[in-house]
């Protein structure tokens, strides 16, 4: 069991869960060391290690109510770094291919303009159909889509359930099937 001084972790908790920012601080401290190390090895970048691991005690912050409700926080800890080591992946994974698609879409020249012009099009009615989206609805599809996070993260920042966040992206995509349909049928056709 680790321990911080005179503490033990579990000592800690219900510190921390009435809102001890010193607590919280030796928690932080107690295990920011094994955590970074862990998150880089997988990561191989010492600073995106620490900004991960600041992102999981801000998690852990926010969520400092349900804190003792954990069976054992160092398994915890230790899981929630492997899931946002793969979430820090998946997102760097996103960004490479966008970055590819504007690649080719600005660099490819054996494209013909009209294609592209109509890839552009497409893009620009996609882009108003989100716009034209329900406000909340809207704002769960972009952090989904444009910020890449996942819908535990949503729901987390938006303070609604992970359910209300997978609705709000299934009617999101209903909509943008039903509004943009046509261009596809087109492309078939064509």
């Amino acid at each position: 069991m680790k321990n911080t001084g005179s503490y033990h972790y579990q000592d800690l908790l219900p510190l921390i869960q009435q809102g001890d920012q010193r607590a919280f601080s030796a928690l932080y401290d107690l295990f920011a060391p094994d955590l970074t190390s862990f998150i880089a090895k997988k990561i191989n970048s010492r600073e995106v290690a620490e900004d991960i691991l600041h992102d999981l005690f801000i998690s852990v912050w926010k969520n400092r109510a349900l804190i003792e409700e954990i069976e054992s926080l160092p398994a915890y800890l230790f899981s929630s770094c492997r899931y946002l080591v793969l979430a820090h992946y998946r997102k760097e994974m996103k960004i490479k291919v966008t970055q590819n698609v504007e690649h080719f879409e600005c660099e490819d020249q054996s494209i013909n303009i009209e294609d592209r012009l109509y890839y552009r099009y497409i893009i620009d009615i996609v882009a108003r159909e989100v716009e034209n989206l329900p406000q909340k609805c809207r704002e769960v599809f972009k952090l989904s889509r444009e910020y890449y996070m996942s819908n535990k993260e949503i729901a987390i920042k938006l303070e609604i359930s992970e359910s209300t966040v997978e609705k709000h992206i299934n009617k999101a995509i209903r909509h943008l099937r039903t509004a943009t349909s046509h261009l596809f049928h087109f492309i078939l056709f064509f």
